[in-house]
């Protein structure tokens, strides 16, 4: 699988954001959730959901505003975040707090370069952490995070072990899931 055009013209207007919000702040914003899973995962997990953890709330909203998003104002859709004109079937939101409320390492962070600059998107070891906090919390029936966090674990080389068990407890989630057959 590969991610769509329209996915990676939208990461280029987003890595305008990055740049901009980088540039303003020192600081990174870093993209999370289902985008990082599709980015990670080549688009075998899509999402149309860009959630993005920025600590200058100002700043970031400037950001995203001096690149063409606009405040959802659309009808039909919940009243938070942003959309881009240009890429109205995605929806970019800020989340609050710090990254993974301030347990993930930021010397972490892994870096994705575009055409247009850098996104920033959290170690596949967070992430896994996070998926599986997700799918701890997520209706029964839902294992789509499981999932995530199943392909991640299995794709990955080199996972850093120790470091993935210590954030998997920090999430309070079940590393034993991992292993266990789909």
């Amino acid at each position: 699988m590969a991610l769509p055009e329209t996915y990676l013209a939208a990461l280029e207007q987003l890595a305008l954001v990055f740049e901009s919000y980088h540039r303003s702040t020192g600081g990174d914003a870093v993209l999370v959730g289902g985008a990082a899973v599709a980015i990670f995962t080549a688009g075998q997990f899509p999402s149309a959901d860009f959630d993005v953890v920025a600590s200058a709330d100002t700043e970031f909203e400037r950001a995203m505003t001096d690149h063409g998003f606009v405040r959802e104002d659309r009808s039909g859709y919940l009243r938070i975040g942003f959309y881009h004109p240009d890429h109205p079937g995605y929806g970019f939101q800020q989340v609050s707090g710090a990254l993974f409320d301030g347990r993930s390492e930021r010397g972490r962070v892994v870096r994705v370069t575009v055409k247009a600059g850098e996104i920033a998107l959290p170690s596949v070891e967070d992430l896994i952490a996070d998926r599986l906090a997700q799918h701890a919390v997520a209706s029964p029936t839902d294992h789509s995070r499981l999932r995530q966090a199943r392909f991640l674990y299995q794709l990955t080389e080199n996972l850093d072990l120790a470091y993935l068990r210590r954030r998997i407890v920090e999430e309070n989630a079940d590393l034993s899931l991992l292993e266990q057959v789909s």
